[in-house]
C-alpha cells in the first residue's frame, strides 16, 4: 500500500506540472480574466456537490456507523479522494483506495472498506440514472450530432449499466441454500463481502438515499452550468443547461482513463456546444473555465491528501487491548 501511495503521489504531481506547462498562461488568463469576479462565485459552488456526495457516502454506513464520523471529515475525504482520482490515471479507482485510511482508526477497516465499495456502487447507479433522465429529456430536441436513435442507444446502455451493476453486486453476496456464499474469496475479501452483505441485508433504504444524493450531486453540475454561462455572456435556460451536463457526463464516462481530463474538457465542450447550436467557441471558454474551477480543487484534493498521508504516517500504531486474564508481553 505504502508503494501504491508514493506512485500516486508522484503520478499526480507530474499531471499537476503537466497541466501549467499545456496550457499556456497568456490563453487560460484571457479566458479567465472575462469571467473575473465571477470565480469567486463558481469555485465556492464545488462545496455543494462534494457535500451532496458526502451525505450519499454517509448513507453506505449503517446508522451507528455513520453516526461516529464527522459529516466534515466526509467532505474533506471526498474532496481528497477526488483529486488524486482526477490526477491520476486510474479511471477513479486509485482515490477510492485511499479513502478509507484518511478516515481515521475511529471504525474497523472492514467498515470503511465496505462503506467506500457501497458508496462507488451506489454512485455509479446514481450517475447512469441521471443520465437516462437526461437522455429522456434530449429525446425531443433536434440535435446537430444527436439523432433519436442516439439517444436511445445511449438510454440502453445506461439501462445495462444499471443492470450490470445490480447483477455485480446480487452475485458478489449470492448465498447457497445452505447460507454459504455462492464464489470463494480469501481474505480480505471474505470479510469485505461479509460487511457488504450485512449493509445491504439491514440497510436498504440507506442504500437508495445514497444513489438519490449521488444523483443530485450530478444534477447539480446543471445549475454550475448555468452560473459559468451567465458569467460569459451565454444566453441559456436550465433544459439547455441540463443537455449539455448530461452529454458532459457521458464524455467524461467515455475518457474516464484520461488524468485531469486533459483535451477532454475543451473538446468536449466546444463539441456539445456547437451541437446544441451554441457558440463553439463559447464551448472552448466555457471548457476551460471548467477546466480552471476543477483543478483549483484537484489541486486543492491533492494537497489534502499528501497531507493527511503524513500525519497518518507519523501517527503511532495502535495497540489492540489484550483479553482480560492476559500478560503483556515482555520487550
Amino acid at each position: 500500500m505504502k508503494n501504491f501511495e508514493r506512485l500516486v503521489l508522484a503520478v499526480g504531481f507530474a499531471t499537476l506540472a503537466l497541466l501549467v506547462w499545456k496550457f499556456d498562461p497568456g490563453t487560460v488568463w484571457g479566458f479567465v480574466s472575462s469571467v473575473g469576479w465571477g470565480f469567486l462565485v463558481i469555485l465556492p459552488m464545488q462545496l455543494c456537490d462534494h457535500m451532496l456526495n458526502a451525505v450519499g457516502w454517509r448513507y453506505a454506513f449503517s446508522a451507528p456507523d455513520a453516526a461516529r464520523i464527522p459529516f466534515w471529515r466526509l467532505v474533506r475525504v471526498r474532496v481528497a479522494g477526488d483529486g488524486v482520482n482526477y490526477l491520476t490515471p486510474s479511471a477513479t479507482i486509485a482515490g477510492e483506495i485511499v479513502r478509507p485510511a484518511l478516515l481515521g482508526d475511529g471504525l474497523p477497516a472492514q467498515t470503511r472498506n465496505s462503506s467506500v465499495v457501497v458508496a462507488k456502487v451506489t454512485q455509479s447507479l446514481g450517475q447512469a440514472l441521471f443520465a437516462m433522465a437526461g437522455l429522456l429529456l434530449l429525446l425531443p430536441l433536434s440535435l446537430g450530432f444527436l439523432s433519436g436513435r442516439q439517444v436511445w442507444a445511449g438510454l440502453a446502455v445506461s439501462s445495462a449499466i444499471v443492470l450490470a451493476v445490480g447483477a455485480g453486486l446480487t452475485g458478489f453476496c449470492a448465498r447457497r441454500r445452505d447460507g454459504s456464499y455462492l464464489w470463494r474469496l480469501r481474505e480480505p475479501f471474505g470479510a469485505l463481502r461479509d460487511q457488504t452483505a450485512r449493509y445491504l441485508r439491514e440497510n436498504p433504504s440507506r442504500f437508495a438515499l445514497s444513489v438519490v444524493f449521488f444523483l443530485l450531486g450530478f444534477a447539480w453540475g446543471a445549475w454550475e452550468v448555468l452560473v459559468i454561462s451567465w458569467f460569459l455572456g451565454i444566453p441559456m435556460d436550465f433544459v439547455t443547461a441540463l443537455s449539455v451536463e448530461v452529454l458532459s457526463v457521458l464524455v467524461d464516462s467515455i475518457f474516464i482513463m484520461v488524468p485531469a481530463k486533459i483535451g477532454t474538457q475543451e473538446a468536449g465542450k466546444t463539441a456539445i456546444f456547437a451541437g446544441l447550436g451554441l457558440s463553439a467557441g463559447k464551448g472552448l471558454a466555457f471548457g476551460l473555465v471548467r477546466h480552471v474551477r476543477e483543478l483549483s480543487w484537484a489541486a486543492g484534493g491533492f494537497a489534502l491528501y499528501a497531507w493527511d498521508r503524513r500525519a497518518i504516517a507519523r501517527r503511532p500504531a495502535a495497540r489492540c487491548p489484550l483479553p482480560a486474564g492476559s500478560a503483556a508481553p515482555e520487550d
